[in-house]
């Protein structure tokens, strides 16, 4: 027998097709709004896409108004004239613009998109990726290059432009879904998740200024706690109590920015124990003091 290797030169290459490929990154922006925000109006020849972290906005595309929550984002075309507006008294936006060329694109622009928790965990895997390239602070409207951070890891831009893809082929895939197999895209089960989780999280926002535990929401929905907790996990990508932690924080900046109450009154309406609390749950939450957070939004010079 002979000891050469045999030559396999039958195999047969598969090509890749890119259906959607992003070249340009232009801006990469968290704002947080306050009440009666308005922005400026603008149009650019560049995708937008806007997703709401907290509260509601109204954004107004080629004169018409939509409505937009928390856990929704909106998909400007580029050349489309546009402005965001904040509804109540505060409000949260990440916000990434693109250049992209995909037709199919035209299935999710110019409308309101849910997301759910395969596309909330890609946004914030996004956002985390966006951080690890780009210079802050990112509340700078008027910014006109990003700057790239000297210690980027490497593959950084691209691991950006991965997660990006990655959401707009979710979005899109999931827009034909619905479009064509409404009855594939409305499983059941998919359908009974979602609805819990709707539930635990309407019942954390409306206990925002009280002290709620798992037991206490798992015995209003009437299901196990290791249910619940395997159920917001799935869809949402944090457990359920660090979601409660987050939207506290969240109010808390909104009581800050208001700037009508110490950081000890903001502690006792969110029912945290102490104030020492507080801060350090601030704190591990935003990478900031609540003194450095109220510093960085009296130094705005947006918003």
């Amino acid at each position: 027998m002979s000891g050469r290797g045999k030559r396999m030169d039958y195999y047969k290459r598969t090509g890749v097709e890119n259906k959607l490929c992003i070249s340009n990154f232009i801006s990469f922006h968290y704002f947080e709004y306050v009440k009666e925000f308005e922005g400026i109006g603008e149009s650019h020849n560049f995708w937008e896409l806007v997703y709401i972290d907290y509260g509601n906005v109204k954004v107004v595309s080629n004169d018409k108004e939509y409505y937009v929550t928390s856990g929704e984002a909106y998909l400007h075309a580029p050349n489309e004239l546009h402005n965001i507006l904040s509804v109540g008294d505060f409000a949260s936006t990440f916000i990434i613009s693109f250049d992209c060329k995909c037709k199919e694109l035209s299935a999710i622009q110019s409308r309101v998109l849910k997301f759910y928790g395969e596309e909330t965990q890609i946004v914030k895997r996004l956002y985390a990726a966006g951080q690890k390239v780009f210079e802050g602070p990112y509340d700078i409207f008027d910014q006109q290059k990003l700057k790239l951070k000297e210690d980027a890891p490497y593959g950084g831009l691209q691991e950006l432009k991965n997660q990006l893809e990655l959401l707009l082929l979710t979005l899109i895939r999931n827009s034909y879904l619905k479009d064509k197999l409404p009855e594939i895209y409305q499983d059941r089960d998919f359908a009974n998740e979602r609805m819990i989780v709707d539930q635990v999280i309407g019942i954390i926002l409306s206990s925002i200024y009280q002290k709620v535990t798992l037991d206490d929401i798992c015995c209003q929905l009437s299901f196990s706690k290791s249910y619940i907790l395997k159920v917001f996990k799935k869809q949402m990508g944090v457990s359920v109590m660090e979601y409660y932690s987050q939207m506290k924080i969240k109010e808390a900046k909104r009581l800050i920015s208001e700037d009508k109450y110490t950081y000890t009154q903001i502690a006792g309406l969110l029912n945290y124990s102490s104030v020492h609390h507080f801060s350090s749950n601030f704190k591990q939450i935003t990478n900031m003091t609540p003194s450095g957070y109220q510093r960085s939004v009296k130094n705005r010079s947006v918003i």
